[in-house]
């Protein structure tokens, strides 16, 4: 299609910089990865009541989701070689954007789990692709914005369905946004394929890694146990507010929305001065953050604790992710970067399909209280996991600036 004829934003992407422009259309793809998650735990409840399911099968969907996703980000090291990035991304946008049309109008509960798995695909093809480019070509500043497009979008997005159901709108219609969100994304992503590429894009020889096995191995465990608490704090804590805890819906559901806000809000800083922070002594102040907010949730000696709770686990999970993927090139090698992103988002990924769908066998056995103490025992394993990682790197890899 002619620049001419095509919607102004696009001619306002295709006139910017490559660079600028690569980054811009990341970060809506993220603001979309972002969505999709924190939409379902807040519609779940309702969604459940419509469809006669049990509010512990929401983990049945995490799990099919999760599994899809992992699947595709361990092999985005060969796909990344074997396909331009470019391609990849767009496939990834247009099957997300399908999987989200039948979410918005199927019936049957089977419908949403096969829907799940082409939407995982897509989003571990989009978020690999995404976090490995800008690891390798861009740094902290340009890490610190897409992660906290992602947060933007895990924000919004339950203030959009608490809003929709508030007007006496389905649920339904969200996810049919969240479609036409992805088609969008599909054709900017059009407009960036021939400038988002990968080291070993196109090239037969195996990419050269550095650090020990041992190194890679935990870095992995860290990603997996981190999403874990992550996931499950997004998928859960409104149940928890709500059925366990006897929150009004709309002030759990704002309560959440604050939470997803706190971590965008902590991801725009690192976007802002994230070349300037000390990155291991953010992560260790990050992971102490999480368990005592997720502790004040439990607790809940008063209604506002459990939100202030929330907001601070939030605000301290900012930065983790980020971090952690951005010092992935200095420990195993720029050309390894795509390889190991891949593993580290698949175990994320599988820790977002076990560990919620864990908890929600837990919910169905001993009821939602049971969320609490379940995420303040894994967010402490967390902090643990990321300070056992600082401590191995640090004596394999050699110490670059910054870190």
């Amino acid at each position: 299609m002619p620049l001419r004829l095509m919607n102004p934003r696009f001619v306002y992407l295709h006139n910017m910089s490559s660079r600028t422009r690569s980054i811009v259309v990341l970060a809506y793809g993220f603001v979309l990865l972002g969505m999709p998650g924190s939409a379902l735990g807040v519609a779940w409840p309702s969604m459940a009541q419509d469809l006669a399911r049990d509010l512990g099968d929401l983990g049945i969907l995490t799990a099919v989701t999760g599994g899809s996703y992992a699947v595709v980000s361990l092999a985005s090291g060969f796909l990344t070689k074997r396909f331009p990035a470019g391609t990849l991304l767009v496939a990834a946008a247009t099957a997300a954007g399908v999987s989200l049309v039948i979410y918005a109008g199927a019936e049957g509960f089977v419908w949403f789990v096969l829907a799940s798995i082409p939407l995982g695909m897509a989003g571990g093809a989009i978020d690999s692709v995404g976090n490995a480019f800008v690891a390798v070509n861009r740094g902290a500043k340009a890490m610190g914005i897409i992660h906290a497009a992602f947060g933007f979008g895990a924000m919004i997005a339950p203030l959009m369905i608490t809003a929709l159901v508030a007007l006496g709108l389905s649920w339904r219609s969200g996810f049919g946004i969240l479609a036409g969100g992805e088609f969008i994304l599909a054709v900017a992503y059009l407009t960036i394929a021939s400038t988002v590429r990968m080291p070993m894009e196109g090239r037969r020889e195996k990419p050269v890694r550095l650090g020990r096995k041992r190194l890679l191995s935990f870095s992995v465990w860290t990603f997996f146990i981190y999403a874990g608490v992550e996931g499950s704090t997004g998928f859960w804590a409104f149940t928890l507010l709500v059925e366990g805890q006897g929150m009004d819906a709309t002030v759990a559901g704002l309560a959440v929305a604050l939470h997803w806000g706190a971590l965008f809000a902590s991801r725009l800083i690192l976007g802002i001065v994230g070349d300037k922070m000390p990155y291991n002594a953010t992560l260790t102040a990050s992971t102490v953050g999480i368990v005592v907010g997720l502790a004040l949730v439990w607790w809940n000696p008063a209604a506002w604790v459990p939100i202030f709770g929330l907001a601070l686990a939030g605000f301290a999970s900012g930065p983790v992710f980020p971090l952690e993927v951005l010092l992935t090139p200095r420990r195993f090698g720029g050309e390894f970067t795509p390889w190991a992103v891949g593993y580290q988002l698949s175990a994320a990924i599988a820790a977002i399909a076990v560990i919620p769908a864990a908890i929600g066998i837990l919910v169905n056995v001993y009821g939602p209280l049971v969320i609490g103490p379940v995420l303040v025992a894994t967010a402490i394993v967390m902090a643990l996991s990321v300070e056992a990682l600082r401590i191995m790197a640090s004596n394999e890899v050699p110490a670059t600036t910054g870190v």
